[in-house]
């Protein structure tokens, strides 16, 4: 193979650091491996995709990576302090002895990076970890010429400055520093990275609580953005005014990112005017493109189908909540705005920011009761009910004369709803003898049920084969919980296995989204069924060994409802069992206390 052109590595290399700077680092680490994959590659591209995992929250995985590709063999600046970066990173993840050590290691990289560069950046790292482990005279050691010597106009130069004079419990420069970085400019992911190393100072004691908090407050990333709205037609007075209404709302609001649908009406003028005022868009698509076009774009009128086509076009990343083609429920848009409530708040915990939701309103009909499950009004509610902060955006007069074209619908009495979806197996189920089979039935099988036992009318269904588990559970925080009890279970395998020195235990996927329920008409059973449940049972076969893998919705379910005792980090776009395409994936683990 001939070496790519080393231009097309640039523009990789700019793209991935665009969205590193804007604070997309799901994203970016997916440009990343888009590239390499197209056979581009070079030190800064593979240093980039580490980062961007590492921003992502996956400690262990990005470790893995940069040991991986070797990127402590290039001998660079960034590449050496990366390390520090990511152990610091873990060591947020523990807590006591835990901690103290992944600290020590992360001080150790970035104090090796800066005795190889004399750059500022690693020692003014190392200091704050010295400072964070007590080690004060140490950390003033390196904090004080970086204070005396402090120059350039530019974030990280007066950033680091006010670090280093933090550290030496000089307040009041280091706001004067902290303003002037400010006023520099910088993207939600330098601030947002900025405000989560003074906040750790603050929190271990190596800093005045005051004067870190002060400098957070202003260096803190406007708020993530979801909006929701109403379909209308294009043209008029009405969509004049809710132009007129969502740009004065986008101005009067700052935001680090913009998330939602793109159907016509409030969607498409959101989306236009984010683009207008390079604020950083995503798009989340509910169901396959050609059906949504065809049910919420083009039902507003064929001019919508162009202006569609260019925020798509212009967006930094489009989600698909379900590729699945459409269905006339309610299902797929509830599952498609849910999502995007939650990718929002994913987000704005990634920014150490707030996540507010814009909604265009039609005050007529606001003023009514409404018992919707979907619409405008419901995302509102859900919203509001889950601590969230709405601006609402009042525009009448809207042309809500809407052509929508006929859909499949299920027979009539079929039943369909939004679950979780888990599907596990045993590795090493292959490797047990005839002997071991009743043991593997009585202990790890057996297990495995009580497990779902102790949650009880949660779980909707259940069944087995071999070692497979399949179940259906009512809510997705309900889910995860069972599926770390389930790893749990099986953290000690029980004797008589012969599996000592194999690789065994459980390999999960969890995913959220519509399922059919009926009858099984050849064994009289009760079914649940339906091509989600298909897909997550191709994601367990590609998940490791002892680990739970789960989908954007289920991750972004877990988020909007603030369900803070799990954590989910990004292990990138992976390419499912038995030719299914590839999805989005998470890593679901229990946060640490």
């Amino acid at each position: 193979m001939s070496e790519p052109p080393a231009r097309d590595c640039a523009d990789a290399e700019s793209e991935v650091a665009h969205r590193l700077g804007q604070g997309d680092a799901l994203s970016a680490f997916d440009c990343a491996a888009a590239a390499r994959k197209a056979g581009l590659d070079s030190a800064r591209l593979r240093y980039l995709m580490v980062r961007a995992l590492a921003a992502s929250g996956d400690s262990l995985g990005a470790m893995h990576l940069y040991e991986a590709l070797d990127l402590a063999a290039s001998g660079d600046v960034d590449s050496l302090a990366l390390a520090g970066r990511i152990w610091k990173d873990a060591a947020f993840d523990h807590e006591g002895e835990g901690r103290a050590a992944l600290l020590a290691r992360a001080a150790a990289a970035y104090d090796h990076a800066w005795q190889a560069s004399g750059a500022a950046f690693p020692a003014i790292n190392a200091a704050s970890l010295y400072a964070m482990l007590g080690e004060r005279e140490r950390a003033a050691a390196l904090a004080g010429p970086i204070a005396a010597t402090a120059a350039g106009a530019g974030y990280w130069d007066r950033a680091t400055a006010a670090e280093a004079l933090l550290l030496l419990g000089r307040g009041e420069e280091a706001m004067q520093h902290a303003r002037a970085a400010d006023a520099a400019g910088a993207g939600a992911g330098d601030r947002a990275s900025t405000c989560r190393q003074f906040a750790r100072l603050a929190e271990s004691g190596a800093v005045d609580t005051d004067d870190a908090g002060a400098i957070v407050a202003l260096l803190r990333p406007p708020p993530v953005g979801v909006y929701c709205g109403r379909m209308f037609r294009a043209g008029g007075e009405g969509e004049a005014g809710a132009v007129r209404a969502i740009s004065a709302a986008l101005d009067a609001q700052p935001l680090s990112a913009l998330i939602g649908p793109l159907a016509c009406g409030a969607d498409i003028v959101f989306a236009e005017q984010a683009l207008a005022r390079g604020i950083d868009l995503t798009i989340i698509l509910p169901f396959a493109e050609e059906d949504f076009i065809a049910q919420s774009v083009r039902s507003g009128g064929e001019e919508w189908l162009e202006r569609y086509r260019r925020c798509r076009d212009g967006a930094a990343m489009v989600h698909f909540a379900s590729h699945s083609r459409f269905v006339s429920d309610d299902c797929q848009f509830i599952l498609g705005s849910h999502t995007a409530m939650g990718l929002a708040k994913l987000r704005a915990r990634e920014l150490e920011t707030e996540a507010i939701q814009l909604a265009v309103v039609d005050p007529e009909v606001a003023a009514r009761s409404d018992d919707a499950v979907a619409g405008t009004n419901a995302d509102i509610a859900l919203w509001r009910e889950h601590g969230g902060r709405t601006a609402t955006i009042a525009v009448g007069g809207l042309d809500r004369s809407l052509d929508f074209p006929p859909a499949p619908k299920p027979p009539e009495g079929t039943r369909r709803g939004l679950y979780a979806i888990l599907f596990a197996d045993f590795a090493g189920f292959s490797k047990l003898g005839e002997a071991e089979l009743p043991v593997f039935a009585n202990e790890v099988m057996g297990g495995i049920g009580r497990v779902l036992d102790g949650f009880g009318d949660a779980v909707l269904f259940r069944n087995t084969w071999g070692d497979a588990v399949y179940a259906v559970i009512d809510d997705p925080a309900t889910a995860a919980r069972i599926a770390l009890a389930m790893q749990e279970r099986l953290d000690v395998l029980p004797p008589g296995l012969g599996l000592e020195g194999t690789r065994a235990g459980m390999r999960t996927g969890i995913h959220f989204g519509p399922i059919y329920r009926g009858v099984d008409p050849v064994v009289g059973n009760e079914l649940w069924y339906g091509t989600e449940v298909t897909r997550t049972a191709r994601i367990e076969p590609v998940t490791l060994v002892g680990q739970i893998y789960c989908t954007q919705p289920m991750a972004a379910m877990l988020a909007l409802g603030n369900a803070r005792d799990f954590d989910c980090d990004y292990v990138g776009k992976v390419r499912l069992a038995k030719d299914y395409g590839e999805l989005a994936l998470y890593r679901l683990s229990r946060r640490s206390t």
